[in-house]
């Protein structure tokens, strides 16, 4: 990774016509390292870009950022008054320049496309306000999102944010007892959902799911159900049919001015055992940071389209969608699976739909390169200026596979951040030269690596990622509980800086690289290595997609590394020669004590690979929280020690 060439500069296109150039211009700032230099000045650097962003605020700030509480407790835009859904939706729909402007288009796995106006979107959000106040939901109230990717489902969160109720985003494929988890740890009153979906072109149920799961859910009052079939079961007095009940109600609304440290959503991050983690955030944080994300690092406007590979049962749903939509730009939905009916899918919605601002994990990307390695080449992607990669290590040929996608011509933001910050803490950037995989920094962050004591590491050492300076999308805490688990989780090592719990390097050029998390983080020869350093070498060789590495216990060694490899389609390859290739990339040191040869491994709906779950299961120890996993059948079929 870190002794490779530099591969990318910033052309004229980027640093000249982009909106962040524009932002520095306005200010007098002659490069980009002098803004991030001035950006340490938070009071200056966030009142600056809320100006040049246009952001409203019902009620003005009196401070930017109180640290009266130190960095763990920081309060933003002291005494502002704001809501999401005004700075994203409500502006742009009221302005009559651009209330007709395309904020959202759907596509159907069928093919079926709907688009709509910011106006549109803005009544059909109001209709939804309306629903949910006529059945006394409040200001204040948690209402879950348990939703596919479809229309309604930005519509029905841009409803509960417009009275100042709380979105609580649940993955659409969550069973029972995970969604009975959640809605009872946050006294949920209403569930927003579907009746089912399509993947892979089969159809697949919700609406039985939740039912079953709110026989132990005595919180919630009412569900509202967007029907796309029929025959599923109804309940007189709790259900409600989209159709019949938000149709009815009227397109006027006027949204709720909430306080900037306001709750808008609760967004559960997956624990290593015991209840996951609720990530509570604020209307002010996550509004202004959206806005800062999407125009100064994606560099989106008017016109554009940006589409990511995700879900709404996480922030990451609504991510792409605020950051998009508080720039002006439109947001895709896809709902079906990114290879169907043909592998090609994604570069044929690029095409179509004129996406400017394309995102996909790893994963996605490593079985599109082995299903479709020349696809790019066959469609025009012309309308792409970013590339974007999140969630996880990339490999080096995966990402210059996806660099090639544009023969090169537009740079792969690749990002390390994180649900608890609703954004990055580190970022390539356009306005940066580029090595492959590399990382790059942003305005009013200041990252920070760290050993194992705290102390910060030389370049050309991998640490730990940290961050000294509060962040506006920070969590304000863990949902229902003290602040106790919330302070040993970021700061270990003292209040002085938050621990992200990512594995970072920094070469001797300046570039940083993302190696894994902080928990998988195998320790051979001595020296701590994050898996994706390894993950990479093996997935180089030819008949390889994906692998995985673990350490575990080893009385004399401390650890033994373990790997698993998933070939690509119709590749062999024998469990010795990976040892090997490992071996002579990285040395006798680095020898696998297994190599095993896997169907498939346990991921995130994201496509993030869990690691600490292979690793329980090798070691046949209780797995802990599963719920996040797409997959678990996968987790199942692995081998055990």
């Amino acid at each position: 990774m870190t002794d490779s060439p530099i591969v990318w500069y910033p052309t004229a296109e980027y640093t000249e016509n982009s909106r962040v150039s524009n932002f520095m211009r306005q200010h007098n700032i002659a490069t980009y390292a002098d803004l991030l230099a001035r950006s340490g000045d938070l009071d200056w650097f966030w009142d600056a870009f809320i100006q040049f962003a246009g952001i409203e605020f019902y009620k003005p700030y009196t401070q930017i950022v109180d640290l009266s509480c130190g960095l763990p407790f920081p309060k933003w835009f002291v005494e502002g008054e704001i809501n999401i859904a005004h700075n994203a939706l409500d502006k742009w729909a009221l302005n009559p320049s651009t209330k007709s402007n395309t904020a959202l288009i759907w596509e159907s796995e069928a093919g079926d496309t709907k688009r709509f106006t910011f106006y549109d979107l803005y009544q059909q959000a109001n209709q939804v306000a309306n629903a949910l106040q006529e059945l006394g939901i409040q200001r204040g109230d948690r209402v879950a999102i348990y939703m596919p990717l479809i229309p309604e489902t930005v519509i029905a969160v841009f409803g509960i944010y417009k009275i100042g109720a709380v979105v609580v985003p649940l993955f659409s494929g969550f069973g029972y007892e995970a969604v009975a988890l959640r809605l009872n740890d946050v006294s949920a009153k209403a569930v927003i959902t579907a009746d089912g979906f399509y993947r892979g072109g089969k159809w697949q149920t919700m609406k039985a799911i939740l039912d079953h799961a709110l026989e132990n859910v005595p919180s919630v009052k009412h569900v509202m159900v967007a029907e796309r079939q029929t025959g599923h079961q109804m309940q007189t007095g709790r259900d409600h049919a989209w159709n019949d009940f938000v149709s009815r109600q009227s397109t006027e609304f006027n949204t709720v001015h909430t306080d900037a440290e306001e709750i808008c959503m609760i967004s559960y991050s997956s624990g290593t055992s015991g209840k996951p983690k609720g990530i509570v955030q604020v209307h002010g944080g996550v509004a202004v940071k959206s806005a800062e994300f999407g125009i100064l690092n994606y560099n989106l406007d008017r016109g554009d389209v940006i589409h990511q590979i995700t879900d709404f049962g996480w922030m990451m749903g609504q991510a792409p969608m605020l950051r998009g939509l508080s720039a002006g730009a439109a947001l895709l939905l896809y709902e079906g699976s990114p290879t169907y009916p043909s592998p090609n899918r994604m570069f044929e919605l690029i095409q179509k739909h004129r996406i400017s601002v394309f995102g996909a994990p790893a994963t996605a990307l490593r079985i599109l390169k082995s299903q479709v390695p020349d696809a790019a080449r066959a469609h025009d992607l012309t309308s792409i200026k970013l590339l974007t990669h999140t969630g996880e290590p990339i490999d080096t040929d995966t990402w210059l596979w996806y660099f090639n996608w544009t023969n090169r011509r537009v740079p792969v933001i690749n990002v390390s951040g994180g649900t608890e910050l609703f954004a990055e803490i580190l970022a390539s950037s356009f306005m940066q030269p580029q090595k492959p995989t590399c990382l790059g920094l942003t305005p009013a962050i200041n990252p920070l690596v760290v050993d194992d004591n705290g102390q910060p590491v030389p370049k050309g050492t991998p640490g730990y990622l940290c961050f000294t300076q509060p962040q506006p999308a920070q969590t304000r805490g863990f949902w229902n509980e003290d602040d106790s688990r919330y302070l040993q989780t970021y700061f270990p090592h003292g209040k002085q800086f938050w621990w992200h719990g990512d594995i970072v390097q920094m070469d001797d050029d300046g570039f940083w690289f993302h190696q894994g998390r902080a928990d998988d983080v195998l320790k051979v020869a001595g020296r701590r290595t994050g898996p994706g350093e390894i993950e990479d070498i093996i997935n180089r060789l030819a008949a390889v997609q994906e692998s995985a590495c673990i350490g575990i216990p080893h009385p004399l060694k401390g650890e033994d590394m373990i790997v698993f490899a998933v070939l690509k389609p119709n590749a062999a390859a024998d469990p010795q020669v990976i040892k090997q290739h490992i071996i002579e990339s990285l040395g006798k040191p680095y020898e696998p004590a297994k190599v095993y040869l896997v169907t498939d491994l346990p991921k995130t709906r994201t496509g993030k690979i869990i690691r600490r779950l292979i690793k329980r299961h090798y070691l046949s120890e209780p797995h802990g929280d599963t719920s996040s996993l797409s997959n678990p059948e996968a987790l199942n079929a692995l081998p055990q020690l």
